[in-house]
């Protein structure tokens, strides 16, 4: 999910994970509560400085309202928290917390996440990971009491991929048969999603073999939509109440103002079921969301005793350490990087390989740690990051700071005809650090390469913006995992069905698609992960479409009072867990 976060920093989690799938046994395998054969689990060689457990405290005090000012401070970057269109980690918090999928990880045990069935009861898989019926719960409804119904997934997916909504995350649709059509509107409604409301069963069929689709479905784009919410907003969305608003999860939405100040309140939902830990209803009575203009205002609102958290600012991280005892700093599978645009005339194209080189090469990547991280960030060798399935540590040639390095290929650029006459755009979202990691940029490709960089803050719906045809030259990106698979940084990020959405660079290589494509139809883990890092080293070494720059940790600061605040790996809190002390 293209995410904009900020961070702290512990050595980053050094796990495998090794998905196995449900559709890679016997088709009678099914999933229930409880770890089977049928439930994803991962296994894992893990330093044990990092690995935790999620213990989630079970007798918490009961009631009381949590005041959030870390996930909604940078107002302008807001869009929607509609679950068929969330499109950050901030706003979907709000989703999460609203609403519950057919699927969901278990993360007690950081190392060993187990996909487990949520709001279906089981799941089953034919031999060839082309077929999946999930069977859905009898007692799950929505907030306002209507059930929820096999039917209730199908209408969300189909407006999930609509071409209506434009999702940014639509394109996962095309992992459905005829889902393509869908995207091009061209079809309105699938076959190849049968739902039986009698027998409670959601019949899913693929467009190809895709053994990591229980992980898939486990994300927002997957969970299922009122009727009533559907008759209102039909295949479109916005902020707050313009887009979909009845959910299934702990909570449900009171009041939300506009996406650039104000706040989103949730309560309490009596209607919810229960969670995966056996939770049947949440600490908390309450939880606001304070939108604030930009993460410097929200923390020192924090500091003035206002609200319960907050994200710690750049160059305040060591600061913060010394005077909270509670910080969020957590490795995460989450990564930092810039996109050159694939088709720019300037910067993209087979003859400008070098000056991409000799631009990556010319950036400072600890320099930009230190300064505006306080050396609190793990510098980044790839994209995927440690944690994800076929890792490969040092995968990136050019992600090395190396200026003598630099400045040959540079001149090896120039001398077979390249030139430049005009600053390149350095394009990234206004707030937060960004401001200052494009600063360090420019300076350095003017000191190193005699680059002259202009930066391109864009203050609203930069996402939206940036993935526009033509819109970036060089341009911000970020990414936390939605499920850990290497699919979810490839295919999401880099994939020519991302084009428009996540694919803020519009990268269309060939070759990188074939290896995708592969990846995609093997069922077995070690090779799915071999595919993926061919695809990966073909991004980053060949075509070198890409800056990475680190890989994310937490970020966030607590008052002593809270209990459970904690963030799995992906990097969404499991707010039924939050309580408050009074």
């Amino acid at each position: 999910m293209v995410r904009k976060r900020r961070g702290l920093y512990i050595p980053a989690l050094l796990f495998t994970v090794a998905l196995i799938a449900a559709a890679c046994g016997d088709s009678k395998e099914s999933s229930d509560g409880d770890a089977s054969p049928g439930d994803v689990t991962t296994t894992t060689a893990a330093r044990s400085d990092v690995c935790r457990t999620l213990n989630y405290a079970t007798d918490a005090p009961v009631g009381g309202e949590f005041v959030d000012y870390a996930q909604l401070a940078s107002g302008g970057d807001n869009t929607s928290f509609d679950p068929q269109a969330v499109q950050t980690l901030d706003e979907s918090q709000i989703t999460t917390a609203l609403w519950d999928g057919l699927t969901e990880f278990d993360y007690t045990d950081t190392c060993n996440p187990v996909l487990k069935p949520q709001v279906a009861e089981k799941w089953e898989a034919n031999d060839d990971a082309t077929e999946y019926t999930f069977t859905i719960r009898k007692d799950q409804e929505f907030s306002n009491g209507e059930p929820i119904k096999p039917s209730n997934f199908k209408i969300a997916w189909e407006r999930g991929g609509s071409a209506e909504l434009a999702s940014s995350y639509g394109y996962l649709m095309a992992y459905v048969k005829d889902g393509d059509k869908l995207l091009d509107g061209s079809l309105k409604t699938l076959d190849s999603i049968v739902a039986d409301d009698d027998a409670m069963t959601l019949k899913v069929t693929l467009a190809a073999p895709n053994a990591d689709f229980p992980a898939i479905a486990s994300f927002p784009l997957f969970y299922p939509i009122s009727k009533a919410d559907y008759q209102k907003v039909g295949n479109t969305t916005g902020w707050g109440t313009k887009g979909i608003t009845i959910g299934n999860g702990p909570y449900k939405l009171e009041s939300a103002t506009a996406p650039d100040s104000g706040e989103v309140v949730l309560v309490r939902n009596d209607k919810w079921k229960g969670g995966l830990t056996g939770m049947k209803r949440p600490f908390l009575d309450k939880i606001t969301f304070k939108i604030t203009a930009d993460v410097e205002s929200a923390y020192q609102a924090f500091e003035a005793g206002d609200g319960d958290d907050a994200t710690i600012p750049s160059g305040q991280y060591a600061a913060a350490a010394a005077k909270y005892k509670n910080t969020l700093k957590e490795a995460t599978l989450g990564t930092y990087f810039f996109d050159f645009g694939f088709d720019d005339p300037v910067v993209g194209g087979d003859k400008n390989v070098k000056l991409r080189e000799a631009i990556s090469m010319a950036i400072d990547r600890d320099e930009i740690n230190k300064k505006v991280y306080e050396g609190t960030r793990t510098i980044s060798t790839g994209i995927t990051p440690p944690g994800i399935p076929g890792f490969k540590e040092n995968l990136c040639k050019y992600c090395k700071t190396d200026p003598a390095e630099a400045k040959k290929v540079y001149a090896e650029w120039q001398k077979e005809g390249g030139k430049l006459t005009a600053p390149l755009k350095l394009s990234y979202n206004a707030g937060g650090s960004h401001q200052t990691v494009v600063e360090t940029m420019q300076a350095n490709l003017k000191d190193v390469l005699g680059i002259d960089a202009q930066p391109n803050p864009i203050e609203e719906s930069y996402f939206k913006v940036i993935a526009k045809e033509g819109a970036c030259q060089i341009c911000r990106s970020g990414w936390y995992a939605d499920y850990p698979t290497y699919g979810n940084f490839m295919v999401d990020l880099f994939g020519k069905v991302s084009i428009d959405g996540n694919n803020l660079g519009r990268y269309d290589d060939a070759k990188f698609e074939e290896a995708i494509a592969a990846a995609q139809k093997e069922t077995d883990d070690t090779k799915r992960g071999d595919l993926y890092r061919s695809a990966e080293e073909r991004l980053l070494n060949e075509t070198v479409s890409v800056i990475p720059l680190n890989w994310y940790t937490g970020d966030a600061v607590y008052r002593d009072n809270i209990i459970n605040y904690m963030t799995p790996p992906l990097g969404t809190i499991a707010w039924e867990h939050v309580a408050k002390k009074s």
